[in-house]
């Protein structure tokens, strides 16, 4: 059951409502303008409000910002007879949840209502698990509005059963976003199979999704990494309505498939199939006030790890933390947090425990600084540049081979020795 507020000044739109939510056992007040909207909103804030576009004095467009500012917990449906690409453009920069035409359809109100049910299950769920200390998805901790659209979609996504796909950079969280998709829809009794396409195990577990014998939810991470004919054989099997695979594939990516497909590397079918939804993850960059609450679940976090208390970061650090760059995105700041709190002697992170974790990472070769990467790289062209070129001679594969184990072994020493985490770096 749902709390609901119809904003509307036509009696037969109110009344409408009144009798299909009544249906659903929902608890449904009436408001004839946005000034008598207040007065309900401030006595109770419902959990869903549908607001109309075109009421006396202020307009539902005039009144969202406001409302969503005083609020900010009630979700906020626009309801429009004339509605335009302007009017949804603007409903949704202002924060409108959604935005459906009149006149409305009972099976369309009860979709819309049952989106925002899951949405705010996903968003309460979150909220207490990272107050528990007990969520391990920090790429999911968050209040900016970018994080609050990814909870919405989530949610949304949640209902349905169908391919999707997440797109977002390295370090963002995208399995921890496909994780509550599957962990709030219907398939959350079932497992969920996470297959790398660019993993070593990847011809053991792909047939399985292929030939039917995969259930649950599947994700296929770095998708594009699929072979072209495993990306022809899966899109045959998206599309074939007659017999749909009995696990739910969502894809993710840290690149622009649609680019890919523009270039010929990725299969146009395929991509069509799986891009009908998308979720797209802000980087860290874009959601920097998200930034102090993330630092304190990591700490948390890693609080819990290394068995004594770290506090937090001082003034400083938390400046030089919302103007870095982030470009490896939470797992560079969870890093980064975790180097610092195992030096910090005080349990507050000052910018002397940073060291140069953050300068190295935003500008790793300075005209005056050096690595080890660095002088291989500078010792590798000046060798082979130096020898007599021969007609099968390949400087750029010679260059890359010497390079390639001076990154590994720069990826082991900032890792201390893990080879897992040196990987996913």
């Amino acid at each position: 059951m749902a709390d609901i507020l119809v904003i509307d000044d036509d009696p037969s739109i109110t009344r409408t409502f009144g009798r299909l939510l009544k249906h659903d056992s929902h608890e449904l007040r009436v408001a004839e303008s946005a000034e008598d909207a207040r007065r309900l909103l401030a006595a109770r804030v419902p959990d869903l409000v549908f607001l109309d576009v075109r009421m006396p004095g202020l307009s539902g467009l005039q009144a969202l910002p406001m409302m969503r500012a005083q609020f900010p917990a009630a979700d906020v449906v626009i309801t429009t007879a004339h509605g335009s690409s302007k009017t949804s453009i603007d409903a949704m920069r202002a924060g409108a949840f959604d935005l459906i035409a009149k006149p409305v359809e009972v099976e369309q109100l009860r979709a819309v209502i049952e989106k925002v049910t899951a949405a705010r299950v996903v968003r309460t769920k979150v909220a207490a698990a990272s107050e528990a200390d007990e969520f391990e998805g920090s790429a999911l901790v968050g209040d900016s509005p970018a994080m609050m659209d990814v909870f919405k979609l989530i949610g949304r996504l949640a209902t349905l059963d169908v391919p999707a796909l997440v797109v977002g950079e390295r370090g963002t969280g995208k399995r921890m976003v496909v994780a509550a998709i599957h962990d709030n829809g219907a398939r959350r009794d079932c497992p969920l199979h996470v297959i790398d396409c660019a993993g070593p195990d990847l011809t053991s577990e792909l047939p399985p999704l292929l030939d039917r014998s995969l259930t649950g939810t599947v994700q296929l991470t770095g998708i594009e990494a699929l072979s072209p004919r495993d990306q022809a054989r899966l899109a045959v099997l998206l599309r074939d309505r007659s017999t749909p695979p009995p696990a739910r594939v969502i894809a993710s990516t840290a690149l622009d498939l649609a680019e890919l497909v523009d270039r010929g590397e990725f299969n146009r079918e395929l991509f069509e199939d799986l891009a009908v939804i998308t979720l797209q993850l802000p980087p860290l960059r874009e959601r920097r006030d998200d930034i102090p609450l993330l630092v304190d679940f990591l700490l948390r976090r890693l609080s819990r790890e290394l068995g004594r208390t770290v506090q937090g970061v001082d003034a400083a650090v938390m400046r030089q933390f919302r103007e870095h760059p982030w470009p490896g995105n939470i797992a560079e700041l969870a890093n980064v947090l975790r180097r610092a709190g195992i030096l910090s002697s005080t349990g507050v992170i000052t910018a002397g425990d940073l060291g140069d974790s953050l300068t190295v990472r935003r500008n790793p070769v300075r005209g005056g600084g050096d690595s080890g990467l660095a002088r291989a790289a500078r010792e590798a062209l000046r060798e082979r540049l130096a020898m007599p070129s021969t007609p099968d001679a390949s400087a750029y594969h010679d260059f890359v081979s010497v390079v390639e184990e001076a990154l590994v072994q720069e990826a082991l020493g900032i890792t201390e020795g893990n080879q897992v985490k040196a990987a996913d770096l």
